[in-house]
């Protein structure tokens, strides 16, 4: 308690603490604000492609090339790679449907066509999916026109922007109903595939990358990617089982000795009574990735650990990714600008700290006199250190709480200010036509932190210097 006040006694007697904390604050407010911003578009990102594009969680085989719900993204050559499949599906559609966090699944195969309206080709990315159950998934498509398709039903949905591009490039309407033709060319072949429109819908937020996206029966995509399509093993009814078990083998069914007599009472042949089964229900296992929306959204990167987890005790070749890594680089980016931008800030604010430290370091040369002295009359080497750590503790932490309170009053300011955007990049980025800036729990956690590293950082080099003060120096100065 004597070593604190002591530092508190020394420290508001210097001048240029003054200069340290308003150094360090507006630093610190800075930083405050500009994550605030960051933490804006990354909700906002968040909620652009998990509301629209990825779900919660994406399930996707492992490959050695960058992939995403779009396909390859591989520079150049992405396009032209085949991406492979879930394996084994049945054994991955069991585990998702007995989780307890898991509220919804849909497939979904990525594929790339062009899509023919009269004498008009334009080229689009298709997502082959399950309709019901993927418009359930994401939240951010409203259906404007329609309905959507059912799992196993022919159809596609297109957004209205890109219903407004084809009708305006060909000159014809699309009607809910009407036939759309897809062409996927294979070297010299050309596939040729049409699905009725069943709904037009909009995004919730717009992106230039939705006027590509297609949504298709999987089954269609299948078959333009020339991907042969292959369902789970049924169970047959018991009542319907009797004609195979009335051979023990295959060889029993071609071991019976079956002649027909030729004479006239024969003439007629025997009709025999034929068994008809009940249709089964299939489930689709040649899918690219499966989507998953969360029960609870706080569990989402627990949920996605158990996953990995359960997919490597059971070897399987797939992971479980988050909505950034599902969506690829057109979500990265804002997460490396965060980064970048992050480094070049405390580098500045660094550079400014060695003429703060440089502050410090003189402070403690000028009192070198007093250190020894205190070192003379029995002050050990510890109580010397702890002094000047506390000393430089009271300028961080002090500077780092103002900053942090600058940082809110500043972030006020900018919600308050009610901005709006026009550009589409930035409505992407915030999620909305306005500026939504978020001062998060990690944003302060890592604004004292900084504050606690500045200090230690600020502690280390003017300690040293007083502790290499003689005490016999010191008191020879003092007379």
């Amino acid at each position: 308690m004597f070593t604190l006040r002591f530092a508190f006694k020394n420290i508001t007697s210097r001048k240029s603490s003054l200069v340290i904390i308003a150094f360090i604050a507006v630093s610190i407010g800075i930083l405050v604000m500009a994550n605030a911003v960051f933490d804006g578009t990354g909700t906002g990102i968040e909620k652009t492609f998990s509301a629209n594009f990825t779900g919660d969680i994406v399930i996707r085989p492992k490959t050695d090339f960058p992939m995403s719900l779009f396909g390859d993204e591989t520079p150049a050559t992405g396009s032209l790679s085949e991406l492979p499949t879930l394996v084994p599906f049945t054994n991955l559609n069991e585990y998702i449907s007995g989780s307890e966090d898991i509220e919804i699944t849909s497939g979904q195969i990525t594929g790339q066509s062009a899509v023919s309206l009269g004498s008009l080709k334009r080229y689009a990315v298709l997502f082959g999916v399950q309709g019901e159950s993927y418009v359930q998934i994401m939240s951010g498509i409203k259906i404007l026109e329609g309905v959507a398709f059912a799992s196993g039903e022919k159809g596609c949905m297109i957004s209205s922007r890109l219903k407004e591009e084809l009708e305006s490039a060909s000159g014809k309407t699309i009607q809910v109903g009407q036939e759309l033709q897809f062409i996927s060319s294979n070297g010299s072949s050309y596939t040729l595939r049409s699905a009725p429109v069943t709904a037009v819908y909009e995004y919730c937020v717009h992106n230039e990358i939705q006027d590509n996206i297609i949504l298709v029966d999987s089954d269609t995509v299948r078959g333009l990617l020339g991907i042969e399509s292959m369902s789970a093993t049924v169970d047959i009814d018991s009542a319907h089982s009797t004609l195979i078990d009335d051979f023990s083998d295959v060889d029993d069914v071609f071991a019976q000795d079956i002649s027909l007599e030729a004479d006239d009472s024969a003439a007629e042949p025997s009709v025999t009574e034929t068994v008809t089964e009940t249709p089964a229900q299939e489930i689709q296992t040649t899918w690219n990735y499966l989507i998953c929306k969360v029960k609870d959204k706080s569990k989402i990167n627990s949920v996605i650990r158990q996953m990995n987890k359960h997919f490597s005790e059971n070897e399987w070749q797939m992971e479980a990714v988050n909505w950034r890594t599902a969506a690829g680089m057109a979500a990265q980016y804002i997460y490396w600008m965060r980064l970048i931008f992050n480094i070049g800030l405390i580098l500045i604010i660094g550079t400014g700290f060695i003429v703060v430290n440089n502050t410090l370091i003189i402070a403690a040369m000028d009192r070198t006199k007093e250190t020894g002295a205190l070192r003379a009359i029995g002050a050990d080497r510890k109580f010397v250190a702890v002094e000047y750590l506390c000393e430089t503790l009271m300028l961080t932490v002090t500077a780092g709480l103002i900053g942090i309170i600058l940082g809110y009053i500043g972030n006020g300011i900018l919600v308050n200010a009610n901005i709006t955007f026009t550009n589409q990049y930035l409505v992407q980025l915030f999620g909305g036509n306005s500026l939504r800036t978020v001062v998060t729990q990690s944003n302060i956690l890592m604004a004292m932190g900084l504050s606690l590293l500045l200090a230690v950082i600020g502690w280390l080099y003017p300690v040293h210097i007083a502790l290499d003060t003689s005490p016999v120096v010191a008191m020879e100065a003092v007379r």
